[in-house]
């Protein structure tokens, strides 16, 4: 074989080699990318300007540059290896080869044989990459690519070091610039199979770790495919928690709709029909399988193709429902207080002169004169008597008013007043059931409990229609004492339900809206919880106090 062909093979292989190094290394922007392009490329410059020049010549500047090329091409391709391996190179191995790099140039320079000069070049470049193989097997990457380039690595080391020898040889000398093109190209092929083994590796890691993420994740994590076939790619297990649907049960469109509440099915479709223009956050209610109604917030962004039309929806949707009902009773007690605030400027403002006019109605009312005016004065004291129960309710909602709290016993208090609940009960033909457990005492103001009760039983009373049942209950549990009223009524429909406990509201010809208000701010006032449970079949309110 001729010197020629050995060279023109080692330059094409070496300039297909810079080829794919530079195409990796602009595609993924890593450094050891870097390095092994321009270890590719310095030994394209040496074999091309340099190699001829360094056989047939003996000039002391081209061996010089030749001898700077061959360490250079060497460090760039060995630290580019180690640290796709994970691995730094020794210190000492850089100040070893500066010190040979010296040795070098000085047998140039005092014009030393060349089989000389070379042997600390070739012995130290020969060991290094022995070494890099060594370190490159020994690296935890499964898979050819390892293996091939620490085989090939120690071959080009071992070769490197008969370097000096063989170049006595005349006729192997294009043999032997064959084989080192033919090693560095394995090389070359080894360390991309290693790159992408390693990427491999990375990416199936990190999608463990993802899905690991998101399986455990409490909150909700999704992908819905805009584009046909629409539907969701991807809904988290924690889904089955939260609604109680498994995530094979929501593929499609028609099956995400039957969970969110009916009221609510109307934003979802508008943010599927027009994603990127209502994309900001909004609250969905859903029902359970079990029947309870939760609040979900979800955050998503909008996927979009090169063109910026949309593909997908991703986000994560969480569990509100806690803290949408915690500001939901703030909002109520703000509205209580305000009313409240109102109740002590009226009772002053207003008692003392209705006071001053019933007392003269009374009055005049019992002179013989007035006497064909009995009719107009009764009807008058009846109505400021209303008058004063409206302020007394009003009252009721001062924040600022003081309770008398002492060891009580609910099951006595509600016996007290029980004679009243069935008078109201029988006059419109309701049957009343009494059932009350075996509870412990409470810390209770006796009057505003009285007023609690007697407001839950007329509402449900008023609720039903004749042949009803009012049923009053008392229990207890390792925390609370629960007090529970239970009717047959049609039920309390949703947007009543919804600002349940807020003044002024009422479905009723006659009343104040002041009932279900007071209620609250007693139950706040007692540190207990209103619990509603509304239907067809009826409405039971639970009173939870917490055991002392």
């Amino acid at each position: 074989m001729s010197m020629d062909t050995a060279v023109t093979a080692n330059i094409i292989a070496t300039a297909l080699m810079v080829l794919t190094y530079t195409y990796l290394y602009f595609q993924y922007k890593h450094g050891y990318l870097a390095m092994w392009m321009a270890a590719w490329i310095l030994h394209e410059i040496r074999i091309v300007f340099f190699e001829v020049s360094f056989v047939e010549q003996s000039a002391i500047g081209i061996s010089l540059i030749y001898s700077l090329l061959c360490f250079a091409d060497n460090l760039l391709m060995t630290i580019g290896t180690l640290r796709l391996v994970g691995r730094q190179i020794p210190k000492v191995w850089i100040i070893t080869s500066l010190v040979v790099l010296l040795c070098t140039a000085l047998g140039v320079l005092l014009k030393l044989p060349i089989e000389v000069y070379i042997v600390p070049g070739t012995l130290l470049i020969g060991i290094t990459y022995i070494s890099t193989g060594i370190v490159v097997q020994e690296v935890n990457i499964q898979g050819i690519g390892k293996r091939l380039t620490a085989w090939t690595f120690i071959l080009l080391g071992l070769h490197t070091l008969d370097m000096p020898l063989l170049l006595t040889i005349n006729w192997f000398v294009p043999w032997g610039y064959l084989i080192d093109g033919v090693l560095r190209s394995i090389v070359a092929i080894g360390t991309v199979f290693i790159y992408f083994e390693k990427i491999r590796d990375e990416l199936a890691t990190k999608e463990k770790y993802y899905r690991l993420l998101a399986e455990n994740a409490t909150d909700v994590i999704y992908r819905y495919q805009l584009i046909k076939p629409a539907g969701l790619e991807y809904i988290s297990p924690a889904v089955k928690l939260l609604t109680g649907y498994d995530p094979a049960d929501l593929n499609t469109l028609r099956q995400m709709m039957r969970l969110v509440h009916p009221n609510d099915r109307g934003k979802l479709k508008k943010i599927i029909k027009s994603p990127i223009e209502n994309n900001e956050s909004s609250i969905f209610r859903v029902i359970h399988k079990n029947g309870e109604t939760l609040w979900l917030e979800p955050k998503q962004t909008v996927v979009t193709n090169s063109a910026g039309q949309p593909v997908a929806v991703e986000g994560i949707m969480r569990d509100i429902t806690k803290r949408v009902l915690l500001e939901q009773d703030v909002s109520r007690l703000d509205r209580l207080n305000i009313v409240g605030q109102m109740a002590a400027n009226l009772a002053h403002e207003v008692r003392n002169p209705l006071t001053t006019v019933r007392g003269y109605l009374q009055l005049f009312g019992n002179k013989h004169e007035f006497q064909h005016y009995k009719e107009q004065f009764t009807l008058l004291l009846d109505e400021l008597d209303r008058t004063n129960q409206i302020i007394t309710e009003y009252l009721a909602l001062s924040k600022n008013k003081s309770i008398d709290m002492k060891k009580c016993s609910l099951n006595e208090i509600i016996l007290s007043i029980h004679p009243l609940i069935q008078a109201d009960a029988i006059s419109s033909n309701i049957d009343t059931r009494l059932e009350l457990g075996d509870i412990t005492v409470l810390y209770l103001d006796a009057k505003e409990i009285k007023q609690l009760v007697l407001n839950l039983t007329r509402n449900a009373i008023e609720a039903m229609s004749a042949g009803g049942q009012l049923h009053l209950r008392t229990d207890s549990n390792d925390a609370e004492i629960i007090l529970t009223v239970s009717d047959q009524g049609p039920g309390i429909p949703q947007h009543i339900l919804d600002n349940l406990g807020k003044p002024f509201l009422t479905t009723k010809a006659t009343g104040t809206g002041l009932g279900m208000a007071i209620c609250y701010r007693i139950a706040h006032r007692h540190n207990a919880k209103l619990d509603i449970d509304t239907g067809p079949a009826g409405t039971t309110i639970h009173i939870k106090f917490q055991r002392k």
